[in-house]
Formats: structure tokens, C-alpha cells, sequence
């Protein structure tokens, strides 16, 4: 899981980023909604982070469902929460979007599976 968020932090900012600045030098919204992912990222990423070195049951699985919530929150930044440039044909919606949903929805499962595993198990 520590991966894939770090993957989501930097990769929105460095490969799948939204759209460049404009004429005038300023930013669309898009770029709001790429900060936010990234900010979101970091956090999945520190969340992952003491998951790992956290070895009680119970706050592995609060952190997982917090890990899990953020990858949902993060999935639906872009155009959902945080509106993004009109035409659908743009960076934003073409790469940044769906690139970050799928990300999220992988990091959500793994989450999912890790809460699932951490109940299991007989420790």
C-alpha cells in the first residue's frame, strides 16, 4: 500500500499531472485538484507508513479504514469535489482523472484486504 500512495503522490505531480499553466502564467482549477491528490497522498502514504510499524490489531485496521476513506476522498477530488476544466479532452480528464481513480480504487482494495486479513487473523 505505501507504494501505491507514493506512486499517487508523486505521479500526479511528475507523470499523470493536470494541465500546465496557462498564457498569463496563472492555473485552472485542475491544478487545485492535483495538489489535493498529492496532499491526499502524502497522507495515505504517512497512514501506510505506521501501519507498518504498528503491530496492535485494533489500530491496524483504524488506520486501513482511515488509508481506505482517503483513497475514496482522493478518487473523487478531481471533477467531483474540485471542478475541473471545461472540455472533457483536456490532460486533466483525459490522463490525471482516470489514472488517480484507478490508482485509488487499487489502494482502496488492498486497504480493504489488509482490514479483512488483520480481523482473520488469530494474533
Amino acid at each position: 500500500m505505501m507504494l501505491i500512495s507514493v506512486f499517487l503522490a508523486v505521479g500526479v505531480k511528475v507523470i499523470f499531472h493536470a494541465c500546465g499553466a496557462k498564457d498569463d502564467g496563472s492555473f485552472m482549477h485542475c491544478h487545485d485538484a492535483e495538489n489535493t491528490v498529492m496532499y491526499i497522498g502524502i497522507g495515505m502514504a504517512v497512514l501506510s507508513l505506521a501501519g507498518i510499524f504498528i503491530k496492535n490489531k485494533a489500530v491496524s485496521v483504524i488506520l486501513s479504514c482511515l488509508s481506505a476513506a482517503a483513497a475514496v476522498a482522493a478518487a473523487l477530488i478531481p471533477q467531483t469535489i474540485i471542478k475541473m476544466c471545461m472540455m472533457d479532452t483536456m490532460r486533466c480528464h483525459s490522463v490525471m482523472r482516470p489514472v488517480v481513480i484507478v490508482t485509488c480504487a487499487v489502494f482502496a482494495v488492498c486497504a480493504v484486504m489488509n482490514i479483512i486479513l488483520n480481523i482473520r487473523s488469530k494474533d
